[in-house]
């Protein structure tokens, strides 16, 4: 079973919301009365005593044998569907303008992103980062009102939760990467003043990539092999801006 199904089953059983805790761990916590459970990058389930947990024990402690039903039809039905993996960013913290920081973000840099990813369609339309950056936002209802008469449609790989405070990326595949990746763009959209949504062409994907990776934080051994994984999908050479070392 794949992480997010484990998240949402956990989730739903105590009917409490999963908070993901982003950087470095990336990992969600599920508080209820009686324990409070981490579900690591892996998918692990860990309690507060920090004692792995099988996901049948976790559901066993409420619902008893009914659980016993439930785990196998859960796993029967991944093995015929595939659903999008799914990203979910906080945005308690964000305000209108932040979160148009992060959607220009990703908008300026959307090629390079869905080649990285091995996305076929646009996370954001070009009409709808156009618009939305004519109007005027500062808070996320302001944002939520003029998204709405743009056209949410028209972010068809994100979708944006006013009510939750939320917003979810969606990807053909689990990356541990991608998140990473949007966990940094969340963090720095909320420092800058404005973000641009316009992008440049170039002939060096990799550089041009993995030069803006470092600009967002992704710096040192610990996004080693997020980078990686990030970059082997483009063409061109990370280390020089031409494209390949001249000899001396």
């Amino acid at each position: 079973m794949e992480r997010k199904q484990i998240v949402k089953t956990v989730s739903e059983h105590f009917g409490v919301k999963a908070q993901y805790l982003g950087v470095p761990s990336f990992a969600y916590e599920i508080r209820t009365e009686e324990q409070t459970y981490t579900i690591d990058r892996e998918g692990k389930i860990v309690n507060e005593r920090g004692r792995a947990i099988e996901l049948r024990d976790v559901l066993n402690r409420k619902e008893g044998e009914s659980a016993e039903e439930e785990i196998p039809r859960l796993g029967a039905e991944e093995t015929t569907t595939s659903a999008p993996y799914e990203i979910p960013l906080p945005l308690e913290s964000h305000d209108g303008r932040a979160l148009r920081n992060i959607l220009n973000m990703i908008y300026s840099k959307q090629e390079l992103i869905k080649k990285s990813l091995g996305l076929a369609g646009n996370l954001i339309e070009e009409d709808f980062i156009t618009a939305i950056n004519a109007a005027s936002i500062i808070t996320l209802e302001d944002f939520n009102n003029h998204a709405t008469e743009i056209g949410l449609e028209k972010v068809s790989g994100i979708t944006l939760d006013f009510l939750k405070d939320e917003m979810t990326i969606e990807l053909p595949k689990e990356s541990a990467g991608a998140e990473e990746l949007f966990t940094l763009i969340c963090k720095l959209a909320q420092k800058q003043k404005c973000a641009s949504y316009k992008s440049k062409a170039t002939t060096n994907e990799k550089y041009t990539f993995r030069t803006w990776l470092l600009r967002l934080g992704m710096i040192g051994d610990d996004y080693k092999e997020a980078r990686r994984e990030l970059l082997k999908n483009l063409s061109g050479n990370g280390a020089f801006k031409g494209g390949a070392a001249h000899e001396a």
